[in-house]
């Protein structure tokens, strides 16, 4: 299991890694520079393993990549600078998925069983008490209010992305064709660095031209180390984990990336979460974790 484990330590380093990038260049800028060295540094990867840039399935992928890459990571790099690390982790890796399954239902028509019904309802539960807010703050407080929004629609791009893919790889069997995962995943971030383009050049238009060379030696590493972590080394170590594992033994591995931000949102953010912030994370995963066992 040392891929998984490497996966959810990478995914842990990239969120704390995004968060302290939005705050030095902002979450458009952030996103948008983190999407461009990740689709660099995918090349290379696909160069070496893939095995091209077309396929019956291409349009699903690209699609995926609008919603994931590109919604789904506008969502993560919003949430961020109003919920920190952990929660928007939180949200954004555990209601994913019940979301998907809830996308699959509705699309594919694949009912849930009444035992994913109650992992769902578990994973709910422990997001709504991580999200509770400490004691003397307000509920209706916009910075809470527009993260949460955010938060779910991080989870939502990141579930919506995941129905895509998933049906794109079986369009791709149907066709005799097999689609690389690395290939598949450089198509996806390349759709979502159109998005990404597009929400930078919007933001750049309102606040106007800012200047990058202080920006990148303040924040350069933390950008690099997102880029690395997430969307390239993180995903190389996930697909690699599939490939030797099942994913109901990979998937609650990876559910704990939550939790492993946890130390490094505390030593890096100064963030204490409360008691119940706490046994709502550890609930959440423990939801996502049974519904893997029993997906």
């Amino acid at each position: 299991m040392i891929p998984s484990l490497l996966a959810m330590a990478l995914f842990a380093v990239s969120s704390v890694s995004a968060r302290r990038s939005v705050a030095v260049f902002g979450p458009a800028t952030a996103n948008f520079l983190r999407q461009i060295l990740a689709v660099l540094l995918l090349v290379v990867f696909v160069l070496a393993l893939g095995s091209g840039f077309s396929g019956p399935a291409l349009s699903w992928f690209l699609w995926s990549g609008v919603v994931g890459y590109g919604l789904g990571d506008a969502g993560v790099f919003l949430a961020l600078p109003r919920l920190g690390s952990r929660l928007t982790s939180l949200m954004t890796q555990c209601l994913a998925a019940p979301i998907g399954a809830l996308l699959e239902w509705v699309w594919r028509g694949q009912s849930p069983t009444g035992t994913q019904m109650a992992a769902g309802a578990t994973i709910l539960t422990g997001v709504f008490l991580a999200l509770v807010p400490r004691r003397g703050a307000s509920w209706a407080g916009p910075e809470w209010k527009s993260g949460v929004g955010f938060g779910l629609l991080a989870a939502l791009g990141q579930s919506g992305g995941a129905v895509l893919s998933r049906h794109g790889f079986e369009w791709a069997r149907h066709a005799g064709a097999e689609a690389h995962p690395m290939t598949v995943t450089l198509q996806r971030a390349l759709a979502g660095l159109v998005v990404g383009a597009l929400w930078f050049a919007t933001a750049r238009l309102r606040s106007g031209p800012t200047p990058m060379r202080p920006a990148l030696k303040e924040g350069g590493g933390w950008l690099l180390a997102n880029a690395l972590a997430g969307p390239t080394l993180g995903v190389v170590c996930y697909q690699w984990a599939l490939a030797r594992h099942p994913v109901s033994e990979v998937l609650p591995v990876v559910a704990m990336v939550p939790l492993a931000v946890i130390p490094l949102a505390y030593w890096l953010e100064r963030e204490r979460p409360t008691r119940l912030s706490l046994l709502g994370g550890l609930l959440a995963v423990a939801g996502v974790v049974f519904l893997a066992r029993h997906a």
